[in-house]
């Protein structure tokens, strides 16, 4: 289901390039991803995601989510996301919390939702915060109570690589599979 809480690889893409992507290959995954060639932007992205660079495990989520240059799968793309979310990348934590709130490759569940637009929120996600409250306004007090002590034990236990974002403007791009 689509939901105007996420971004694109597209949006991502046209932003700042990433601070630990060479910027000879990040401009080639750019051109291959405006061009739509996307079996090259991924065999420039895989590499990266797969060492660790947040970024490209984030658009490696996005790629698999919607596609693109593969099969779509959208286990693979929580998987990729998670690595991504894990190292406090909000946009990925966004994106989880829509596919738990949906059921996009896992079963529907408005507790894991909440937890990763939380995380989202703290990290400074310009969406995640709406987003929060409007699954919370489906759940009940003993979920949200569940997702809140969630988050605490996970942020006691998790050191973010990646600084909280300053608030970004909604895109107006989409997330999802349709």
């Amino acid at each position: 289901m689509r939901t105007i809480f996420s971004l694109l690889l597209a949006g991502s893409l046209s932003g700042l390039a990433p601070v630990w992507a060479a910027e000879a290959d990040w401009d080639r995954a750019k051109s291959a991803h405006e061009r739509g060639d996307y079996t090259a932007e991924l065999a420039i992205i895989r590499p990266m995601a797969e060492k660790g660079y947040p970024f490209a495990q984030f658009n490696l989520g996005v790629l698999y989510d919607e596609g693109k240059g593969m099969p779509e799968d959208n286990a693979k793309a929580m998987e990729w996301y998670r690595k991504a979310a894990d190292q406090g990348f909000s946009q990925a934590q966004v994106n989880l919390g829509i596919m738990h709130q949906h059921g996009e490759g896992t079963p529907a569940s408005p507790v894991a939702a909440y937890f990763w637009f939380a995380l989202a929120e703290k990290q400074g996600d310009g969406q995640a915060g709406q987003a929060k409250q409007d699954i919370a306004k489906k759940m009940t007090p003993a979920q949200i109570q569940d997702a809140e002590r969630q988050v605490q034990s996970y942020l006691a236990t998790h050191k973010f690589i990646i600084p909280p974002a300053p608030p970004v403007p909604d895109s107006g791009s989409r997330h999802g599979n349709g």
